[in-house]
């Protein structure tokens, strides 16, 4: 299995699938909650207005509002722990650990840095991986990849995000993947990437790579639809 962006893409989205489920059930009316009734207060922690939320992402009052009942779901308190966050991931791969790769997507919807995720900042996350555009995808996971917020990739920082990925997947990566494997496949991808050989990848690079690969650039369209 090769380690890829979209592959990064898919696995921070798949563990909020309940929030996907949730938004399907809005094609029946029969199920639909009545939404005025909705509150969106917590007993911890207020969301900020409707209005503000719609302006800030691409989503409808009525989206963001079934959003919120998935959210709460498993949030109840109105912002995400960094522990929290880790389970939620635990979940959907229970034979390997989560923990390295958790914690990095967490640092990144974590914008304030004040240790938990509200959820203007998991919302915002969520507009953008779903119906923002494929320059803006690209960005965030460049910058997923850029642990040191330097500017640019380097191979040891595309190999840590690659070995966190491949701990999380454990026993469903088949044959096994080892560390040597996993310092080969991303060293070949990052070869590819640095097209002038200078040792670093920058974002124009990498956006070129990416864009220029037929499966990576659908890939990315049909994550417009992921909610």
């Amino acid at each position: 299995m090769m380690l890829t962006p979209m592959m990064l893409l898919r696995l921070i989205v798949i563990c909020f699938g309940r929030v996907r489920m949730i938004l399907w059930r809005s094609s029946d009316p029969s199920t639909d909650p009545d939404l005025e009734d909705i509150d969106l207060g917590v007993a911890r922690y207020v969301p900020v207005s409707l209005e503000v939320l719609m302006k800030s992402t691409k989503f409808s009052r009525k989206e963001i509002q079934l959003i919120y009942c998935g959210f709460k779901q498993d949030c109840p308190t109105g912002v995400v722990s960094a522990d929290k966050f880790r389970e939620l991931y635990s979940q959907f791969f229970p034979l390997g650990d989560a923990t390295v790769f958790a914690r990095q997507i967490f640092q990144m919807m974590d914008q304030d840095m004040d240790g938990s995720v509200s959820f203007e900042e998991f919302l915002v996350v969520m507009s953008m991986l779903s119906r923002g555009s494929i320059d803006e995808k690209l960005q965030w996971v460049f910058n997923l990849y850029d642990l040191n917020g330097e500017g640019f990739l380097t191979v040891d920082s595309m190999i840590e995000i690659g070995a966190s990925i491949y701990e999380m997947l454990g026993k469903y990566t088949d044959p096994p993947v080892h560390e040597a494997t996993v310092r080969e496949h991303v060293t070949r991808i990052f070869i590819k990437m640095d097209s002038n050989a200078d040792g670093i990848v920058t974002f124009s690079e990498f956006k070129e790579f990416c864009v220029n690969d037929d499966k990576i650039r659908h890939n990315f369209c049909v994550f417009n639809s992921v909610l």
